[in-house]
């Protein structure tokens, strides 16, 4: 009997990587290695599609250190899936969340290996799309590029000039201020931190205004060519430590300043990307009500943006006291269909809302599905615990359970996929919880 979750025979999907559900860690099963598959829908027959098939090609053919390797094509009368290269490594954008800003020397290191990536690719008639998302950093210290422009070239200098100002300013441009509150993304994703954006002290992007100011200046005209932008990454490199005077290194100050000054002719007309404010502190949050006069909405408690995180449709359906979402990819193979219970269970008295929890753990206990034993969540309300069942051979239900004064609250988040490969079922119960109860706060 065929595999329904195998793609041409082989590759078996695993886990989602992206929200919009065309990108997934997978497994190439004849020779055992990771991959990472995306799917493209192909256009009607005509010349749209024989240019899309083109660049495909192109890329297949196409081999650089700087850039994710496809391996293997695999194609349907209206898609074609993409078998590439499996790369461990964080995204610019996720290592300054989680470490802050790089030194300016550090990100035009990274910012010479994309640019080599991009010229390589240029002349092999391959288009790149480098963005502080797309752009990894490996623990073996690689810089890889991980997207291509399959359908429309980008403006790749500008692509650059947006990671290099992430990796020292400590966020993508143009997205104004961090929030206040450290919220992180679902599954553990770090929060935003660090620096804040434009402290050039703390940052150290001084050196490298010019070249950022130029490449992401709105009037092509302006911006810098990749022989310019080279020769500034390059100097900035090999520039001398802070301790050594400059004349320890002769020759190369004079180059870099004679680039600068190239970028600065016409800089009143430069785009300048607004710099954030300073960061409040974060507010202290409401308490969590002690009665509810009535029950809370289950369907109000997570909102359409996380259901979104979690791979789910916004618009849930109701049942009785229990609402529920269903994938948000309704033509995603059954290994990546996740759905979201949640059901909302008011007593008169929290005394009998606190009986009605230690009944429903006692029977959780005793399930003979359950593969994870029900162990408490401090900090999760008055009272929480998790668990996970399995049916033995295809899902895994991750299930949060939990109380705010007189109401109970399960949640059950429910994944086709044996084992929760990384725990992702488990950190998605968790972080519905989570949202389920800021969103109990200050209720009535």
């Amino acid at each position: 009997m065929t595999d329904p979750n195998l793609l041409a025979g082989r590759y078996r999907l695993l886990e989602r990587r992206d929200r919009a559900g065309t990108s997934w860690r997978s497994r190439d099963e004849l020779l055992q290695r990771d991959v990472t598959i995306t799917g493209i829908s192909l256009p009607s027959p005509g010349p749209h599609r024989d240019r899309l098939l083109g660049r495909i090609r192109a890329a297949a053919d196409f081999r650089h250190p700087n850039v994710i390797t496809l391996h293997d094509v695999v194609s349907f009368p209206d898609r074609v899936w993409l078998i590439l290269e499996s790369v461990e490594g964080r995204s610019v954008l996720r290592t300054v969340r989680a470490e802050g800003p790089l030194t300016s020397e550090r990100a035009a290191e990274v910012g010479l290996r994309v640019l080599d990536a991009q010229t390589a690719a240029h002349g092999r008639g391959v288009h790149l799309l480098a963005g502080p998302e797309s752009v990894l950093l490996t623990p073996d210290d690689r810089v890889v590029v991980t997207d291509f422009a399959i359908f429309d070239a980008t403006d790749e200098l500008r692509d650059l000039g947006a990671v290099l100002f992430t990796a020292v300013e400590g966020q993508a441009p143009g997205t104004g201020p961090r929030p206040a509150d450290g919220t992180a993304p679902a599954f553990g994703d770090v929060g935003e931190s660090g620096p804040a954006a434009g402290d050039t002290g703390a940052t150290d992007s001084g050196p490298l205004a010019p070249l950022l100011e130029g490449l992401l200046a709105a009037d092509p005209a302006h911006r810098p060519d990749a022989t310019t932008t080279r020769t500034v990454l390059l100097g900035l490199t090999s520039r001398p430590a802070r301790s050594r005077p400059a004349r320890s290194r002769p020759g190369r100050l004079p180059l870099v300043a004679a680039a600068l000054a190239l970028l600065a002719v016409g800089g009143t007309a430069f785009w300048l990307w607004p710099r954030p404010a300073a960061q409040p502190r974060s507010a202290v949050p409401a308490p969590l009500p002690t009665f509810f006069a009535k029950a809370p909405d289950p369907c109000s408690l997570i909102s359409g943006e996380h259901a979104g995180r979690l791979y789910l449709t916004p618009s849930p359906s109701r049942k009785e006291k229990a609402c529920h979402w269903t994938a948000a990819d309704p033509t995603a193979p059954d290994s990546l269909r996740n759905t979201l219970e949640i059901t909302v269970v008011r007593e008169p008295k929290a005394a009998l809302a606190h009986a009605t929890y230690l009944r429903l753990r006692s029977r959780d206990a005793k399930d003979t599905r359950i593969v994870s034993a029900p162990a408490d969540v401090p900090g999760l309300g008055d009272e929480a615990y998790v668990y996970q069942l399995s049916n033995g051979h295809s899902s895994v239900n991750s299930v949060v359970v939990l109380r705010a004064g007189n109401v109970v609250t399960a949640l059950q988040y429910h994944r086709f996929t044996v084992p929760d490969a990384g725990g992702r079922g488990y950190a998605g119960a968790l972080q519905a919880a989570r949202w389920a109860v800021e969103s109990l706060r200050g209720r009535r």
